[in-house]
């Protein structure tokens, strides 16, 4: 976990409750539509909103039918796990949903932070019941190193707002020789530059 990320969230929340102001305050990254139940993470956990909708099934982790996968927003992007499937949960994505009112909906989400050694971009999806009404599915695109933080559901239709699950995307860095290839190209290059030399 980035606890660095967890805290400065919290202290964020907080100052935002007691209506304090300040130069740090982060702002709420909305997702997508606000005329339409949409959802709000704070800046120094997300960069953007990626994608949202409306549609069953939707964020089913299955490259076949995932709404997200199969949009242009998922291009690139590969299922890590979902948090309701123990077989296919390699980074231990989990939440919690702290309230559940009929305006709006509170919790957090976490996954191992491990998840950065192999996957450049991650993202982080989310599947609401929202008594169909739209939009119920929503994914935010990461900060770099976050694996952990708080999210909220406004609910404009005032009801549904349970949490059914969460999903992880990642696309793969590059890769990168190792230090043997490099020493190998290193040595062959050497031995180029000796024999011109020669001639």
């Amino acid at each position: 976990m980035n606890l660095r990320k967890i805290i400065a969230g919290s202290l964020v929340v907080f100052s935002g409750a007691l209506g304090l102001s300040g130069t740090a305050v982060a702002a709420p990254v909305n997702c997508l539509d606000v005329s339409k139940n949409h959802m709000q993470i704070d800046d120094s956990l997300v960069s953007t909103c990626l994608a949202a909708g409306f549609v069953n099934p939707s964020l089913t982790g299955n490259p076949a039918n995932d709404t997200f996968l199969n949009s242009a927003a998922g291009a690139g992007y590969v299922f890590l796990g979902k948090d309701d499937a123990p077989a296919g949960n390699t980074y231990n994505v989990s939440f919690v949903q702290d309230t559940n009112t009929k305006t709006s909906s509170t919790g957090s989400f976490s996954f191992d932070a491990s998840a950065w050694d192999l996957y450049s971009d991650l993202a982080i999806g989310f599947k609401f019941g929202t008594g169909q009404n739209p939009d119920n599915w929503f994914v935010y695109k990461l900060d770099p190193l976050t694996s952990a933080g708080d999210w909220l559901l406004v609910k404009m239709a005032k009801q549904g707002g349970g949490l059914s699950h969460i999903n992880l995307y990642g696309t793969l860095k590059a890769s990168v020789p190792e230090p043997s290839t490099l020493a190998l190209m290193g040595l062959g290059l050497a031995g180029l530059g000796l024999s011109r030399r020669r001639k």
